[in-house]
């Protein structure tokens, strides 16, 4: 991001060199002394003063070039390397906060086994409980049969001796 801004900053900063030396040329004079004659001479003026100054406008330009550069260089490696920083430093968070999250989900998945754990020894023990319980009324059931069959052999054959005895006694 910080990229985008040094080019931008670059082309701005060309931009405004062109329109100062568009601006600025049409007003300059190329002047010498005349030595035999009675003081300053103009020789060119406008943009043909370009001609008489190119060895300092080529080293104008080339100091202008290594300088820019230079700077460019140094300001384009700062805003990658803070780039890269901010996009260290977001990845480590996506990073932690996806830990924190599969963290949570495991606890939330171990909670919920443990609940289900606990729910299967519930269900288990009521299980066993009414096992228990079928198991105790089998057995008074068994129980009461067994007194009911004795009860009912008891009155057959209490039945068996009044008709014995009335068949008895009745001759």
């Amino acid at each position: 991001m910080r990229r985008t801004g040094i080019w931008l900053s670059v082309i701005a900063l060309l931009l405004a060199a062109g329109w100062t030396v568009w601006q600025r040329v049409p007003s300059l004079a190329i002047a010498e002394w005349d030595a035999a004659g009675d003081g300053w001479r103009i020789v060119a003026y406008d943009w043909a003063g370009l001609l008489y100054l190119w060895p300092l406008a080529l080293a104008c330009i080339l100091g202008g070039f290594f300088l820019f550069g230079i700077a460019f260089a140094w300001s384009y490696d700062w805003a990658r390397n803070a780039d890269h920083r901010e996009q260290l430093a977001r990845l480590t968070r996506e990073c932690d906060q996806a830990h924190a999250e599969a963290e949570a989900r495991v606890t939330r998945r171990e909670q919920a086994a443990q609940e289900a754990q606990a729910r299967a020894e519930q269900i288990r023990l009521a299980a066993l409980q009414a096992e228990q319980q079928a198991h105790a009324q089998t057995q008074t059931a068994a129980a009461h049969a067994e007194h009911y069959r004795l009860r009912a052999r008891n009155a057959i054959c209490a039945a068996e001796r009044i008709k014995r005895k009335s068949t008895r006694s009745e001759p």
